[in-house]
């Protein structure tokens, strides 16, 4: 291949969300206003929080003690070590989901169905309830843990080693399906055509996944990567149940020690450690945005077949085949429905059983009484429904989860509205090139904020009505708005510019006309947000841990409190998780093929 065909295989991805021509005054004022709520709430609840944090922590003598001093402290050290750690299994994360995604494009489509069930179905787990499954299989006595059982001389795990491999199972289950289903949709949208013409011109399969694969998966993988990649930097509540006291210690992260030992080291070494804990997220965030912005330039043109090629050669427009407006989640996923080898079922089948089996634990954890649990495994008998009846004695644990409902709704309106207009305001409306990159780039840096840096500001300015449910949900629906809107305008960017252009009887209403068409075009991306703002604020721990301790009045923290003593609550706990699943498991079940549609929305060109 020649120097002059080094570009030859580039593919940039399309994005028809080219503005007009002229823009008025009144149709930048409109965009603008369009951006407003998303910006006040941003403002308000985020950035006024965490620069109220950042002048705690320089209230020192020369403005860098506590950083000395929290530097110093051998603690934090290996808690921001640990941190580091838990990114790296992130990436790990995402190239399993990768993996099995490439290996469910030549199953049939039953066993297709069957590994997309089994792999996304962990994904709207709780952390707390991973932490639990995963401590009970891995149980040091054999008579209690299922892999000790298993073994042929069953050992008593004990160390730091064995607890990251208990977490670090328990996080890749959860995570793997995500990254897993956008990148099944994404391969099953892969411009064929340039494959293979690549192919023919001599391409490796390198070469293929650099110049064509990679552009054409990046776009919603970026954000599918951004939240697994914030799940591993605000991990709290994983290590919180999922570890035995007397190990914590060893696998702290910096949220988790900042809120043991926040009264400890005082406001301002608190405020210096949440700092940290903030850079390191945000540096996360920092890749992902270089890697988004490469997209940016290419925003206003389509396919270009070949982007570079050699002069005086010819461009052509291509585009990426489209997921059929048929499909139904999960049945037609990806191209290649034939048969595939049986190695490749085997191994399906494999992973499918693995990533079932520890729901099929708690579920017959559940069903077992609370005395039977705690001195036997779940292969033991003793079946009955004590555990949930001491789950649910007193009315205690009702109450909570039909709190969390209503604070996972009101948050889920709250993320909505103002993501949607922002959302347009980014793709749509007559903003500013530069003010839209600058808006993205804030949302990206803020979407993987922790609650830690804003927990000290935000109870102080709440004061007592902060364990209220609109208080809790507002802060909720603040956190979640930056993802909100990153999702919206991957979404919003894939609308065709005809179903926003059409002409209407008054330029008055010009703009909230063409809004309304944006959501209706991304109705599924629309629900995805919704959707996904209510499971994350039901799974929620850290911020009512954080804001609303020691009230009881969430799901989240009954179970924390049971799981504080782990091995006579056991079957209660069980029988809690099932509860907490149950509510998220059905309604990703009844929604999967919206969920799916909206989630990778941005792939379709």
């Amino acid at each position: 291949m020649s120097r002059d065909d080094a570009f030859l295989f580039e593919a940039a991805p399309y994005h028809d969300m080219r503005a007009p021509a002229k823009s008025s005054g009144r149709g930048r004022l409109e965009a603008w206003l369009f951006l407003l709520p998303a910006a006040g709430l941003v403002v308000a609840g985020l950035l006024v929080p965490l620069a109220a944090t950042v002048v705690t922590s320089l209230t020192g003598k020369d403005g860098l003690d506590a950083y000395r001093d929290v530097v110093n402290d051998a603690q934090v050290r290996t808690a921001l070590r640990n941190n580091v750690d838990w990114l790296g299994l992130a990436l790990v994360v995402c190239a399993l989901g990768l993996g099995l995604a490439w290996l469910a494009r030549g199953l049939g489509p039953r066993l297709r169905r069957l590994l997309v069930v089994a792999l996304t179905l962990p994904t709207v787990t709780s952390p707390l309830t991973a932490g639990v499954i995963f401590r009970m299989i891995f149980a040091p006595d054999p008579g209690l843990g299922t892999v000790n059982a298993l073994l042929p001389e069953p050992v008593l795990f004990t160390g730091r080693g064995w607890i990251w491999l208990v977490l670090g199972l328990a996080f890749a289950w959860q995570w793997t399906g995500l990254a897993f289903l956008v990148f099944h949709v994404g391969l099953a949208n892969l411009p064929e055509d340039l494959l293979r013409v690549a192919g023919a011109f001599g391409a490796g399969p390198l070469r293929r996944l650099r110049a064509v694969t990679a552009p054409a998966l990046f776009p919603t993988a970026a954000v599918a990567l951004l939240i697994v990649l914030t799940a591993a930097a605000r991990v709290f509540d994983l290590i919180l149940v999922g570890a035995p006291g007397s190990v914590q210690p060893e696998v702290d992260v910096a949220g988790l020690l900042w809120w043991r030992r926040r009264t400890v080291l005082g406001d301002e070494g608190a405020a210096a450690l949440a700092v940290l804990l903030t850079v390191t997220a945000v540096a996360v965030a920092l890749v992902v945005l270089g890697r988004l912005r490469q997209d940016w330039p290419h925003a206003e043109r389509p396919w270009r077949w070949p982007p570079q090629s050699a002069p005086g050669g010819p461009r052509r427009p291509r585009r990426a085949a489209a997921v059929p407006a048929d499909a139904r989640w999960p049945r037609r996923l990806a191209a290649g429905a034939g048969d595939a080898r049986w190695p490749r079922r085997v191994v399906a089948g494999a992973v499918t059983g693995l990533w079932a089996f520890p729901f099929v634990v708690l579920l017959l954890t559940s069903f077992r009484s609370p005395d039977a649990v705690a001195t036997s495994g779940w292969w033991a008998g003793g079946y009955g429904t004590g555990s949930y009846g001491e789950a649910l004695d007193g009315g205690f644990f009702a109450d909570a989860l039909w709190a969390t409902a209503q604070r996972g709704l009101l948050a889920a309106l709250l993320v909505v509205v103002p993501a949607v207009m922002a959302a347009y305001a980014l793709t749509h409306a007559a903003l500013p090139r530069r003010a839209r990159r600058a808006a993205t780039a804030a949302a990206v840096v803020l979407a993987v904020l922790p609650p830690q840096a804003l927990a000290a500001p935000l109870g102080w300015a709440l004061g007592g009505v902060l364990g209220s449910t609109p208080a809790l949900s507002l802060v909720h629906a603040v956190l979640l708005l930056p993802l909100g809107v990153l999702l919206l305008r991957n979404a919003f960017m894939s609308v065709p510019r005809p179903a926003v252009t059409r002409p209407v009887a008054s330029r008055r209403t010009a703009g909230r006309w063409a809004l309304t068409r944006v959501a209706v075009e991304a109705a599924p991306a629309v629900a995805t947000v919704a959707v996904l703002s209510f499971v994350l604020v039901w799974n929620d721990l850290v911020v009512s841990l954080l804001l609303n301790w020691p009230a009881a009045d969430q799901a989240p923290l009954t179970m924390r409190q049971a799981s504080r003593y782990f091995t006579t609550s056991a079957g209660e706990l069980a029988a809690q998780g099932v509860l907490m699943t149950a509510v998220p498991a059905a309604l990703l079940l009844v929604t999967g093929g919206w969920l799916v549609r909206g989630l990778t929305q941005g792939v379709r060109r």
